[in-house]
């Protein structure tokens, strides 16, 4: 946590606390912050939050990655607004991690290829359906054409999200804790939860 404030022993066990479990969810698929909710600023000024799944986790920095379809409403969000907060919660462990920041695209076709290319085959079919995401179908099904040997890399997209704020919300009994750490000033504060 280079470039942080001097936390207290407490803000320390909770931000540690959050930062494992942020670190440890993308090589885990049972990990309740494998699944964030990303929430970004719709086009027509509502919010708008959806489920992703969080690819890598850098704990150090708070930055990470996400996968998505390049033709999915969130891109066009971002392309006007990249603002963006990654939202997640494990209930086991009674934390509430808030991550706000901006998210940008990787551009570089070979870095992506690189990304497409260690992606589980299990998940390159998500990215083949030939109508965009969120298109009107005449009956239940994903869109996809089995017939359809397309691999779906001309749709597949890579997020980068990097965080300006750290907010941890810890749940229990006893009383409620929140710490807030604002990257860029390097501050750091206790909040009423």
């Amino acid at each position: 946590m280079s470039g942080l404030p001097e936390l207290d022993s407490d803000a320390t066990a909770l931000i540690d606390q959050a930062s494992a479990l942020f670190a440890a969810a993308p090589e885990d698929p049972q990990a309740s912050f494998r699944y964030p909710v990303l929430a970004t600023v719709g086009r027509d000024g509502m919010p708008n939050g959806r489920v992703l799944v969080l690819r890598t986790a850098d704990s150090a920095t708070w930055q990470a990655t996400l996968h998505t379809d390049s033709r999915a409403e969130k891109l066009a969000e971002l392309a006007a607004n990249n603002a963006a907060m990654l939202v997640f919660h494990d209930h086991t462990a009674g934390l509430q991690l808030r991550l706000k920041g901006s998210m940008a695209t990787i551009k570089d076709t070979a870095e992506r290829k690189a990304i497409w290319d260690a992606l589980a085959d299990s998940n390159r079919p998500n990215y083949r359906a030939d109508p965009p995401t969120g298109s009107i179908l005449g009956a239940a099904g994903d869109g996809i054409e089995p017939t359809d040997d397309r691999t779906g890399f001309r749709n597949f997209t890579v997020l980068t999200f990097s965080a300006a704020t750290v907010d941890v919300l810890k749940l229990a009994r006893s009383g409620n804790r929140r710490y807030r750490l604002d990257l860029s000033k390097g501050t750091g504060a206790w909040l009423v939860p």
